[in-house]
């Protein structure tokens, strides 16, 4: 495993205050009602939920940003809110990360997406969405892509984070996007929600869960169970540069065409909420790489990041000063190198 002194966290901290990402997707508003269950209803066989706080967060692709913000970069961010209430929050809420909003367009064809969350006794009891899931209407397609084009020019990276709420729903959208930053020599980074990965053709890397990593296996015709060989065929069909696939509690498999497959795992000392983790790991590998740490440095502290946050309760970022208290207690087992 990587471990890293202070004075080495101290040189990667500066040099992620210099990156500036711009991360495209679907952003979602997260809303958490905290209370108490004491009771069940003398009116159905049903607990009755005792509010007592309403808390918000940034989700989606918004929690993407809010974790590279957080780990020190400059973050743009691209997307859809509605045009009401909970549009608002989420833009007041991306603003108080310093999170860059000038490509944030209100529609008021469809709501602010919302995840509600009922939560008693540390324990999640309902989720209720409310969500359109339709393409862009073409003139806010038109206006995301001219903004697009002009943050693109100064951005080291770009981050595509699919939820299937509509973003990525229009014909060539995802593809453009892709092939915009590919000819300005800006890798892309790919959290998929479809099982078509045509439409994400031609991106540095795309970093699916397993459920994912096996829908699109069955998709394309081949082995569901067969890391290696499946994802040797996926990089190749696809022509990617690498794979990376997220394995929960059994860490995360690299691919990649010269050096082949290698799995790093898990680091989570305790898993609370895995609400977000996906986020995490893309937003902190795609850093950490354009930072100038090599793939496998990167995997392997994205999958520390990832460890961190599934011992938080809810959607929430992970603090670069997370990561140098990970280090600064000796890691997952104490080890003192200087690397």
């Amino acid at each position: 495993m990587v471990f890293l002194s202070q004075a080495v966290l101290q040189g990667l901290k500066q040099r992620l205050s210099g990156l500036k990402i711009l991360v495209c997707g679907d952003v979602i508003l997260d809303r958490y009602f905290f209370g108490k269950v004491e009771r069940i209803s003398p009116e159905a066989p049903v607990p009755v939920f005792e509010i007592e706080k309403i808390s918000h967060s940034l989700g989606g692709a918004g929690n993407v940003a809010a974790n590279l913000a957080c780990l020190g970069c400059q973050v743009e961010l691209l997307g859809v809110v509605g045009d009401d209430e909970k549009g608002k929050i989420f833009l007041e809420l991306a603003k108080s990360l310093g999170i860059g909003t000038s490509g944030i367009i209100p529609d008021p064809q469809r709501p602010t997406t919302i995840k509600t969350r009922i939560i008693a006794q540390a324990q999640q009891l309902l989720r209720i969405d409310r969500e359109v899931r339709k393409p862009l209407a073409p003139e806010i397609r038109a206006k995301l892509q001219k903004i697009y084009q002009n943050i693109l020019e100064t951005s080291d990276g770009v981050i595509i984070s699919d939820y299937a709420k509509g973003m990525f729903l229009s014909e060539g959208f995802t593809a453009w996007l892709i092939g915009e930053a590919r000819v300005k020599g800006k890798p892309v980074f790919v959290d998929p929600k479809s099982e078509n990965w045509k439409k994400y053709e031609s991106a540095t890397t795309i970093t699916p869960n397993l459920k994912e990593f096996r829908a699109v296996a069955k998709f394309e015709g081949l082995n569901p169970d067969d890391l290696e060989k499946t994802s040797q065929e996926l990089v190749k069909r696809f022509n990617l540069e690498f794979l990376v696939v997220t394995l929960g509690k059994d860490g995360v498999f690299l691919y990649q065409p010269d050096k082949g497959s290698q799995r790093f795992p898990a680091r989570a000392r305790e898993v609370y909420d895995v609400s977000g983790a996906g986020d995490t790991a893309i937003a902190s590998l795609c850093a950490f790489l354009l930072s100038g740490l090599s793939l496998d440095q990167a995997v392997e502290l994205a999958n520390i990041c990832a460890g961190i946050v599934v011992g938080k309760l809810g959607t929430q970022p992970v603090y670069f000063h997370e990561l140098e208290n990970y280090f600064k207690e000796g890691g997952e087992h104490g080890q003192n190198s200087n690397r």
